[in-house]
């Protein structure tokens, strides 16, 4: 039986990344998922997506997009273009779809490992880990010996102590006597100028964690955002990882 658990995050209503990431996983013989949140916003398919999640009962924490759209919380924030996604958002989204972002947990505890779509710092406060100083913020939180987290789109890696992240490869091992805070990357829409979906995988039996990149439609993905009416800068940023 395999052991891994794969975690994806930020969705952000691109069906077709989504679609490509669950095939991926179920080839690796991976059953045991995480969703670390952001399912919705910016992209064209959104329904689909909390479909998708809800029919394969993958656990899931709550991110900002999903409080935007179910709740209105943070929008003041948020420039033109994504009050525009959040509100065109919302009303593709049944009560029933809406309600269920609503209910989404902040966090999420396993057995050996914790969740949450941005840091366990004042998690409702969305602050980005984006250094070490960030990272030793949300180590202070931090009760298992790895946290996944994601918000950044880009995949990161953060070891307690250390000054600076880990330059990632493909494969870092954890270390057994040091926490761990583990940026999985993002499904939907990656930032780190690679267009191809991303996820990561927590291997248990070997301690580590894998990164996997994933090709799929992305000019499908594009023409769903351009049809639902939505700034076309969210289409192009796809083709260009950022």
């Amino acid at each position: 039986m395999n052991n891994s658990v794969a975690i994806i995050s930020d969705i952000h209503g691109n069906t077709h990344a989504l679609r490509a990431v669950l095939q991926d996983i179920a080839n690796q013989g991976i059953s045991k998922l995480v969703c670390l949140g952001d399912v919705v916003g910016y992209g064209g398919s959104p329904g689909e997506c909390v479909d998708l999640l809800r029919e394969q009962g993958i656990p899931c924490v709550r991110g900002n997009h999903d409080a935007m759209v179910s709740t209105g919380s943070g929008l003041d924030d948020v420039n033109d273009a994504t009050r525009q996604s959040i509100e065109w958002t919302r009303d593709q989204l049944s009560e029933d779809q809406i309600g269920w972002l609503a209910a989404l947990p902040m966090m999420m505890q396993g057995e050996d490992y914790e969740a949450v779509h941005a840091c366990l710092h004042h998690p409702d406060e969305w602050g980005y880990v984006l250094r070490a100083d960030a990272a030793a913020l949300s180590f202070r939180h931090q009760t298992r010996p790895v946290c996944f987290i994601g918000h950044t789109h880009r995949p990161a890696f953060w070891v307690e102590g250390d000054e600076f992240g880990v330059d990632i490869t493909a494969i870092e091992a954890l270390k057994p006597t040091r926490k761990c805070l583990v940026n999985v990357g993002a499904v939907g829409q990656p930032r780190d100028r690679d267009e191809r979906a991303c996820y990561a995988i927590y291997r248990r039996d070997t301690q580590d964690i894998l990164w996997r990149r994933v090709s799929y439609d992305v000019a499908g993905a594009q023409q769903a955002i351009i049809q639902a009416g939505l700034p076309a800068y969210f289409a192009q940023r796809l083709e260009l990882g950022r």
